[in-house]
């Protein structure tokens, strides 16, 4: 894993508190992708589930609507599980390809900015690549649309978001401009780290988008990251917001265990 030893007991037992925070808390997708992060067993049970929600188009819906972030949103829960395969993930995938834009970009309902347009492609293209149904085409336009885009000042200052998009495609799509892009990347994802700017869910967010214990550039072991969350973790189990952020609780505990889960135990 690199980085700090961390008894094995500690994040057994910072997963079931986890647990129980979102057993307590959450919905019943957060119950179910809880369970599944936790005892992977339960990965079949959870996809069984997910997919008497999903749409006929392929799609999933969320409070704001049927859309491309419910979508994503749900292929990346079934992609940490470890369900890569079966119809409920293909039509997912297809409804995706269906939502590009033909420069090669996905663009958020409500929101037509660049930078919207830059994370909603990044983390798109990112967990789209993960899947073996994915077609190659809608990769490389995605990858060929973000490095048309890119530039050192897009991920510094902290800039987790776009940060996140980018190490997200390039550490999962073979683009001429990777190594470079994921350079640049891993320095930023470690001043924000070790200067507290992204506290551990948020970085072990971006890590696990990668499928990556570290990147390029970065002097950043799993092990510190793993550490850190165990340390964050709140007394009920849960990890609270960062700062003045207040997303919801839930969602950053989920983000904890997925990055535990990928983290600490491969």
């Amino acid at each position: 894993m690199g980085g700090p030893p961390i008894d094995p007991n500690a994040i057994a037992s910072a997963r079931e508190r986890a647990l129980g925070f979102a057993l307590a808390h959450g919905d019943a997708l957060a119950q179910r992708r809880a369970r599944a992060l936790v005892e992977r067993a339960r990965a079949p049970e959870f996809a069984e589930w997910l997919a008497r929600k999903q749409l006929e188009g392929g799609a999933f819906a969320d409070a704001s609507g049927q859309g491309l972030t419910a979508t994503r949103r749900a292929l990346a829960a079934l992609v940490q599980v470890g369900v890569l395969h079966g119809a409920l993930v293909e039509r997912a995938v297809q409804y995706l390809g269906r939502a590009q834009r033909p420069d090669g970009r996905w663009e958020p309902a409500g929101d037509a900015s660049e930078s919207a347009a830059i994370e909603a492609t990044g983390r798109t293209a990112g967990v789209l690549a993960r899947t073996p149904c994915a077609r190659s085409r809608t990769l490389d336009a995605a990858a060929d649309w973000l490095a048309a885009r890119f530039a050192p000042e897009r991920v510094q200052g902290f800039a987790i978001r776009a940060l996140g998009a980018y190490a997200a495609t390039f550490a999962n799509i073979p683009h001429e401009s990777s190594d470079a892009i994921l350079q640049w990347c891993g320095r930023e994802l470690e001043r924000g780290f070790r200067a507290g700017a992204f506290d551990a869910v948020r970085t072990a967010r971006v890590l696990v988008d990668c499928d990556a214990p570290s990147l390029p550039g970065a002097r950043l072991a799993a092990g510190d990251v793993v550490a850190a969350l165990l340390s964050e973790q709140a007394p009920d189990g849960g990890w609270p917001p960062q700062g003045g952020e207040r997303p919801c609780r839930i969602a950053r505990t989920l983000d904890a265990l997925a990055g535990l889960a990928r983290l600490a135990f491969r």
